[in-house]
């Protein structure tokens, strides 16, 4: 859909842009208030929205990049909460700041705001993460700037995308539980129906199972918001039943909740239970005892999504689909099993 313009308002109102400009820039003093009035209701009868950034308007690149976080519960502090967020969007500030350009943050949770967003910046590009709900996909796939997808699985051809190998880290972080001696291992996760990215991380979890026959229980599936709280209440769940010695976290916040309520329960970590995290945040280092987990480098990954979205803007040759490499970071949240 076509952008509306001062252009455009001045030609309903028959007056001159300087006159609509006067009112979208609150120089009302310049109009007379009965004008003021006629151009208010054109704006909102046209849907209006005035563009922030003034170098757009001079007809040149904005020198802004969106970073888009979809958020469908509005009632959840996500970006604040998980450190993940923070450190990813450190290292991507940081790279564009040194190539010139800004980020403008936005959390979004109805399919509308793509458009209510790319409209008032006039955004050079945009860097989204965690895009799978095809009506999402659908509002996004109509932008017309460069896109880039974070931890985001879909089809579409139009979009650059930048991964994790998440099935196969999970696999990894299972057999590793495995190979300790664990055989009742829970993984502690988000809500799998509404993430492609934890659907993989769920097979991994599977597949490992299977390859070390060892039968899956979907009771040893707990699934929550990525959150402390759901892994304070998950450990809870857990130390309720008998046979549970090995957990596997698709976040680090959920480990961390985990961890600290079994301590605080007077469990033994990690003679009683063995804890593997995902994402290697900064709390991973700083928890007690330091939590074993899977690493991305997250703020190396943001600096990358910076390189990557400008080569997309300037059209140079990259990869439609970017992944990530991880590691196992082995510290003392796990142990062999006598």
């Amino acid at each position: 859909m076509k952008r509306v313009t001062i252009k455009d308002i001045a030609e309903a109102c028959n007056v001159s842009k300087a006159t609509v400009s006067y009112v979208v820039n609150g120089k009302l003093n310049k109009v007379s208030p009965e004008m003021v009035k006629k151009i208010t209701a054109m704006m909102e009868k046209m849907e209006y929205v005035p563009s922030l950034s003034a170098k757009s308007l001079a007809g040149k690149g904005s020198k802004l990049i969106g970073v888009v976080i979809p958020q469908v519960d509005v009632t959840q502090k996500m970006i604040f909460d998980n450190p993940f967020y923070s450190e990813f969007l450190s290292g991507l500030e940081y790279y564009l700041r040194q190539a010139g350009y800004s980020i403008v943050l936005s959390v979004i949770n109805r399919d509308n705001c793509f458009e209510d967003m790319m409209k008032k910046w006039n955004l050079d590009g945009a860097v989204v993460f965690g895009i799978d709900n095809e009506e999402m996909v659908k509002a996004l796939g109509n932008q017309k700037m460069p896109i880039l997808l974070i931890d985001s699985y879909t089809t579409n051809r139009r979009f650059y995308r930048m991964n994790l190998r998440d099935e196969e880290a999970s696999f990894v972080a299972t057999t590793l539980l495995v190979e300790e001696g664990q055989k009742n291992i829970a993984l502690v996760t988000g809500k799998v129906d509404k993430s492609i990215l934890l659907q993989r991380r769920l097979s991994g979890y599977k597949s490992a199972l299977e390859q070390h026959h060892i039968p899956f229980d979907p009771k040893l599936v707990f699934e929550g918001d990525v959150t402390y709280e759901y892994g304070v209440q998950a450990a809870n769940e857990i130390m309720g039943m008998s046979d549970i010695t090995g957990i596997i976290a698709t976040a680090d916040i959920l480990a961390l909740g985990i961890l600290n309520q079994m301590q605080a329960s007077g469990k033994n970590i990690p003679n009683e239970y063995s804890i593997v995290g995902f994402d290697d945040t900064y709390q991973a280092k700083m928890m007690y005892p330091k939590l074993t987990t899977i690493g991305q480098n997250i703020s190396r990954r943001g600096e990358l999504a910076g390189e990557l979205i400008l080569k997309i803007i300037h059209g140079e040759q990259t990869e439609k689909e970017y992944f990530m490499d991880f590691e196992v970071l082995l510290r003392e949240t796990t142990r062999k099993r006598d």
